[in-house]
């Protein structure tokens, strides 16, 4: 409003762009929306002074809903979603809609700032996926505790007797996804940053007074750097397998 104000009164643009701090690609915009301008202000004025809101495109408005839906849907498939993710199918939706409305051509970007003013306005927010919660029967896995209080109960089992196992895996050389490697392990075509592991399998009871001997299961039966070693002499079970 300064803006169009300053204008009306002969002022030349160059002068309100110094004296406002503003881009002069931003200031020659202005007089181009001036209508849609005033109309918003006259929209929003109050009794005690005016309120300037910002004029939002209709086809951007039309992209976010759909978008909304669709990241509602892939939450459903438990699909990870990305801000790249998310900015790519907003990008597609657009290009849907401007086809839908032929009489409109407008381009969008799908920018980091747009991205911040979608999270702002939906409050999608983002969370590390852990475990297998995706891949189990989440509604199975929450009937199963009082499941297995019965059997317990009915069968007269002491905590000493009752155990819980489960399967963990250990990188037991990995570089970190952003650091100087070595000569050996550097990410270059036809190699891969090292990044090796085994699987573990720890269990205890529930009185918590016995841990189970570790299992570790390696692709290795006898590794070079163990030739020398006996694995029975080992804290742990020693197992092997190639798709370890």
């Amino acid at each position: 409003m300064q803006v169009i104000r300053r204008l009306d009164s002969g002022e030349r643009q160059s002068q309100i762009s110094a004296a406002l701090n503003l881009a002069t690609s931003t200031l020659r915009t202005i007089p181009k929306n001036k209508e849609k301008i005033l109309s918003s202000a006259t929209a929003t004025a109050s009794s005690s002074g005016t309120r300037i809101t910002r004029s939002r495109n209709n086809v951007i408005e039309e992209m976010e809903k759909r978008q909304s839906i669709w990241i509602d849907h892939e939450i459903e498939r438990n699909m990870p979603l990305s801000q790249s993710i998310i900015m790519e199918k907003a990008r597609r939706i657009f290009n849907c809609i401007q086809v839908e409305v032929s009489d409109i051509r407008e381009t969008f970007v799908a920018s980091r700032g747009w991205f911040n003013r979608f999270k702002h306005r939906n409050n999608p927010h983002n969370i590390k996926i852990t475990g297998e919660a995706a891949s189990g029967d989440t509604k199975v896995a929450a009937e199963f505790p009082a499941t297995l209080k019965t059997i317990i109960e009915q069968g007269n089992y002491p905590l000493e007797l009752v155990f819980n196992v489960d399967e963990t895996g250990l990188f037991w050389k990995r570089m970190p996804k952003r650091t100087f490697l070595s000569r050996e392990g550097k990410r270059a075509s036809g190699f891969k940053a090292a990044k090796d592991r085994l699987t573990l399998l720890l269990g205890g009871n529930a009185k918590g007074d016995f841990k189970l001997k570790l299992l570790l299961v390696y692709r290795s039966k006898n590794p070079r750097a163990m030739k020398v070693i006996s694995k029975s002499t080992l804290p742990i079970i020693w197992k092997s397998n190639r798709k370890s």
